[in-house]
C-alpha cells in the first residue's frame, strides 16, 4: 500500500475524479457493448436478409420447375397416347399386310394350278391330238399297205391271168 501511495499521490478530488472516469469507462464500455451488439445484431440480420433473398429465390426456381415438370408431365402422357395410337396403327396395318400376303399367295398357288392343270390339259389334249393323228396315221399307213397288197394281189392276178390267157392261148394255138 506505500508502494502505491508513492506512485499515486492522494490528492483531494482524487478519488471523485477516478470514480467519474470509471464510471466514463463504464459508460463507454456499455456503450461499445452496444454498438458491438447492435453491429453483430446487424451483421445476423444482414445475414438474414440474404438467406431470405435466396430462399425466395430457389422457392421461384422451385415453381418454374414444378410448372416445367408437370408441363413435361402432360407432354410424356400426349406422348404415350400417340405412341399407344401409333402402334394400334402399326398392329392393324401388319393384319391387314399379312392378310394380303396371305391372299396374294393363295392366288398365287391357285394361279400355278390352274396353270398346271391348264397345261396338263393343254398337254392332254396335245396328247389325245398327237394320239388321234398317230391312230389316223397308222390307219392311213394300214390303208396304204392294203392297198398295196390290193395292187400286188391284182398285179400278180392280172400277169397269172394274162400268163393263163398267154398259156391258153399257146394251148389253143397248138391245138
Amino acid at each position: 500500500s506505500s508502494g502505491i501511495n508513492a506512485e499515486w499521490p492522494l490528492r483531494p478530488g482524487t478519488g471523485k475524479k477516478l470514480m467519474g472516469k470509471c464510471r466514463m469507462l463504464i459508460d463507454e464500455n456499455e456503450e461499445l457493448g452496444r454498438q458491438l451488439s447492435q453491429g453483430r445484431v446487424a451483421q445476423l440480420q444482414a445475414e438474414l436478409s440474404l438467406q431470405k433473398s435466396a430462399n425466395e429465390e430457389m422457392q421461384k426456381n422451385l415453381d418454374e420447375m414444378t410448372g416445367f415438370v408437370l408441363q413435361l408431365d402432360e407432354e410424356v402422357e400426349g406422348m404415350q397416347a400417340t405412341i399407344l395410337h401409333l402402334q394400334q396403327q402399326l398392329k392393324y396395318t401388319q393384319d391387314k399386310l399379312k392378310t394380303a400376303n396371305e391372299k396374294l399367295e393363295k392366288n398365287s398357288e391357285d394361279k400355278r394350278r390352274d396353270e398346271a392343270e391348264s397345261s396338263s390339259k393343254i398337254k392332254s389334249e396335245k396328247y389325245d391330238d398327237d394320239e388321234k393323228q398317230d391312230k389316223r396315221k397308222r390307219s392311213e399307213d394300214e390303208e396304204e399297205v392294203v392297198k398295196k397288197k390290193k395292187d400286188k394281189v391284182r398285179s400278180k392276178s392280172g400277169k397269172e391271168s394274162k400268163r393263163n390267157k398267154h398259156k391258153d392261148k399257146s394251148q389253143n394255138d397248138e391245138n
